[in-house]
């Protein structure tokens, strides 16, 4: 006879989501990370790519993380996370509109 697995412990009903909302937050960093690169080379569509999915990616969490249970809002990983990406999307665009200098001809 073959024993049965350990229960793993029951989790709340909040945990599944907000790991779905790191998840989301980690991928979001990701993306900001490649728009970054992707700017500093000149490549200004794929950053501008990269940095609508890091948005999109972000908003979706911040979703999540206000569907979730009240009490789990309180994490200060999960908040510490949030500002983090909110701080590098705001960073971010500023570099995705690149200024241009003008030149006045000589007369």
């Amino acid at each position: 006879m073959t024993d049965l697995p350990a229960k793993q412990p029951a989790m709340s009903a909040g945990e599944p989501a907000l790991d779905f909302v790191e998840d989301d937050l980690k991928l979001a960093l990701t993306f900001v990370q490649i728009s970054s690169a992707a700017y500093s080379t000149g490549n200004l569509k794929h950053g501008g790519d990269a940095r609508s999915k890091a948005e999109v990616v972000h908003a979706r969490a911040v979703a999540k993380l206000i569907e979730s249970p009240a009490a789990n809002r309180q994490d200060a990983a999960l908040q510490s996370m949030l500002k983090e990406v909110q701080s590098a999307l705001t960073s971010l665009s500023s570099s995705a509109h690149p200024t241009f200098s003008v030149r006045r001809a000589a007369g």
